[in-house]
């Protein structure tokens, strides 16, 4: 399956799509994804020195739920957190709700995900602060993950901690092989989950479902303490490093990689996905409205982040990440990343092979700002340019050479 799948299906069913009832994060994702390094969204021109070739790059809609811009800035991602995540082991931690509290979801998606942020971030750090399972500040990162393997609502957060911390003295203390017992840290979770949602109701913040009255709400509360709450707690990773690689394939590009659309037409799409049970790849087969409803429900609310950092590995905590890197050092450097490699890129002319440079680039114009007409005319569009060669359009339209070899660019390594 190519990379543009995911946008090419959404481009077949864009009637479809347009005649659904949606809210404006999907309204917006559908319009991004569909327009994806398309001539719509603009234009950047690399031209040859030598005037052998030109390129015309097509820009990037930079959403996060698109798959086809995702993978630069996955990498370039993956290179931030390596030089901020402590060489030292890190435990995997992933806290889910109930799917009983799935429709109260549906309703309050940004308000209930900062629940599972806050209450998350206080089991750990209140459990690992008690000097009975540590006494330390840890550092924590945290992701927040909606989906299912079969593309269904199932909300639930992945939390990578490091393996130590610092005490209250200051000095880097190990925690062994272990993080803290399950059952406590699950009694704590759903006692922490729990409160925020009776401050939220209390409060009015919470918006019911129309068939959940306030009465069967608080029926529904109580049923949840009497149940044991899910938190899983992997084996101790030497290093954070296979997690994070884990993580970032979903934090950026969406709930779906293209190899998993087996097949689609204008009824069903086929869709593989590995069953976490009995570890075996598997098929589904879903109904168009049903397959996009289950793909744009994933896509996060507007301004909610979905990776956050606490203790050691937040912003505030420059000084104590410093005096903990001091001691067990950080991932950063030790191996020449992606992202190094994809930055140190040039484009390249096929015929002579010399570095191409950006003369100029085209911008979609955008509702209120004014445009020129004969430069709509020729395919630009807005009234943005910016412009590295102060003499392009003179080497653009000069009549008396010839014209340029328009192919396919390669890339080169930076000297």
């Amino acid at each position: 399956m190519s990379d543009r799948t995911i946008q090419n299906l959404f481009l077949a069913n864009k009637p479809f799509l347009d005649s659904l009832t949606k809210p404006l994060k999907a309204f917006k994702a559908i319009e991004k994804i569909t327009t994806c390094r398309t001539s719509t969204l603009g234009t950047s021109v690399y031209v040859c020195p030598k005037d052998n070739t030109v390129h015309e790059q097509y820009h990037s809609c930079r959403h996060r739920h698109c798959f086809l811009c995702a993978e630069k800035k996955r990498q370039e991602w993956l290179e931030h957190q390596k030089a901020k995540l402590l060489d030292c082991p890190h435990f995997h931690v992933v806290f889910t709700i109930p799917h009983e509290y799935l429709s109260l979801w549906r309703f309050n998606e940004a308000l209930l995900s900062r629940y599972l942020f806050r209450a998350s971030r206080e089991t750990l750090m209140t459990l690992l602060s008690d000097k009975k399972y540590g006494g330390i500040c840890p550092g924590i990162m945290m992701a927040l993950h909606t989906w299912g393997r079969k593309l269904d609502l199932h909300p639930h957060m992945h939390c990578l901690v490091s393996g130590g911390g610092l005490n209250t003295q200051g000095d880097w203390r190990s925690l062994g092989e272990y993080l803290v017992p399950g059952g406590v840290i699950r009694r704590v979770f759903r006692g922490q989950f729990q409160a925020l949602l009776k401050q939220g109701l209390e409060n009015g913040q919470i918006v019911l479902p129309d068939d959940l009255s306030r009465a069967s709400f608080w029926r529904l509360y109580r049923s949840t303490y009497r149940k044991e709450w899910c938190v899983r707690i992997e084996e101790r990773y030497e290093h954070g490093k296979g997690v994070v690689c884990y993580l970032a394939r979903y934090c950026k590009g969406g709930p779906l990689h293209p190899k998993q659309i087996v097949s689609a037409n204008d009824r069903e799409i086929q869709m593989s996905y590995l069953d976490h049970r009995d570890k075996r790849v598997k098929a589904q087969g879903l109904k168009r409205d049903e397959f996009f409803k289950r793909y744009l429900m994933h896509i996060p609310a507007d301004g909610l982040h979905t990776v956050r950092h606490y203790g050691l590995y937040a912003a505030a905590s420059k000084a104590r990440h410093k005096r903990s890197a001091a001691v067990v050092g950080t991932l950063k450097g030790c191996d020449p990343g992606y992202g190094e490699r994809l930055r140190a890129m040039v484009v390249c002319c096929r015929q002579c092979g010399s570095p191409m440079p950006l003369s100029y680039q085209r911008w979609r114009a955008w509702k209120g700002i004014s445009t020129n007409k004969e430069s709509l005319e020729d395919g630009a569009s807005g009234n943005v340019q910016q412009v590295d060669e102060s003499d392009h359009a003179n080497v653009l339209c000069e009549k008396e050479r010839p014209p340029p070899i328009r192919e396919e660019i390669f890339f080169g390594l930076n000297a």
